[in-house]
């Protein structure tokens, strides 16, 4: 499978509940990497952290709604830490791909044991609002990235409130700068 949109994985009550989950949360200014000078990325996040009853009870939405949707488990899969996002007017996540080259190992030291040995497999983006509430922001999938001029195309249906968009984390994909309103995600990365 290299991508899949399922419409209306989610019901408003489950995207309240999101919201509800992280009002809470820390804000942090969405970055890539250590240091990163915010170049690939502007957008706002908080961070739902495993361990927690919220994580528990979102990871067991998530992998239901992906056992209804027949989605094949690559392995015996581990949730990282979910990821809200919100992109404001001018936010954008520029070309970039999820997977690393090697499996985690016992020095990825933000990690928990679980994960060594895994690496990403899928990625999971549930929309939490609707292209009604923000102009731009499309999620794009590059099949042949080429670097600094990669060129792609958003994946068609992916616009409601509710929506699972699920891909390999191997493909380059973006999200588009949002021209006005906010575009809300929830993030989550599945190792295998």
């Amino acid at each position: 499978m290299l991508y899949q949109v399922i419409k209306a994985a989610f019901e408003a009550e489950f995207i309240f509940k999101i919201e509800d989950i992280v009002a809470d949360l820390p804000q942090e200014k969405g970055a890539t990497v250590e240091n990163d000078d915010y170049s690939t990325r502007q957008c706002d996040l908080r961070w739902i952290k495993h361990g927690t009853p919220n994580f528990s009870y979102l990871e067991e939405r998530i992998f239901s709604a992906l056992r209804d949707a027949a989605v094949e488990a690559p392995g015996e899969w581990a949730l990282e830490n979910l990821q809200y996002t919100a992109y404001g007017p001018n936010g954008f996540h520029n070309w970039h791909i999820d997977a690393y080259r090697r499996s985690y190992n016992k020095y990825d030291l933000s990690l928990e044991s679980r994960f060594i040995g895994k690496k990403r497999a899928l990625s999971v983006s549930i929309l939490l609002n609707g292209s009604d509430a923000f102009t731009g922001g499309s999620f794009e999938i590059s099949l042949f990235p080429n670097g600094r001029n990669t060129v792609g195309s958003a994946i068609e249906g992916f616009s409601d409130a509710g929506d699972m968009a699920v891909f390999d984390s191997g493909l380059c994909h973006r999200v588009a700068p949002v021209a006005s309103g906010v575009r809300k995600s929830l993030v989550a990365w599945i190792c295998a």
